[in-house]
C-alpha cells in the first residue's frame, strides 16, 4: 500500500507548520473569491463572512 501524503510530504508532517500552512491557504484561496475568513481562538474553526457584494461578478466572453 501506498504511503499517504501526510507521511511522504515534509511539509505536512510537522504538525504545527501544517496547522499554519492550512490556515494561510484558507485565508488567501477565500480572499481571492472575496470572502473575509477569520479563524476561531476557541475551536481553531474558520468562520466565513461576505464582504457585502451586491452582484456576483459575470464573466465576459470574447470572441477568438
Amino acid at each position: 500500500m501506498k504511503k499517504s501524503l501526510l507521511e511522504t510530504n515534509p511539509y505536512l508532517k510537522d504538525p504545527v507548520q501544517r496547522d499554519k500552512t492550512l490556515a494561510r491557504n484558507v485565508v488567501t484561496s477565500s480572499a481571492i473569491e472575496s470572502i473575509c475568513v477569520t479563524r476561531d481562538t476557541k475551536s481553531g474553526q474558520f468562520i466565513a463572512q461576505s464582504k457585502g457584494l451586491k452582484h456576483p461578478a459575470k464573466s465576459v466572453k470574447t470572441s477568438r
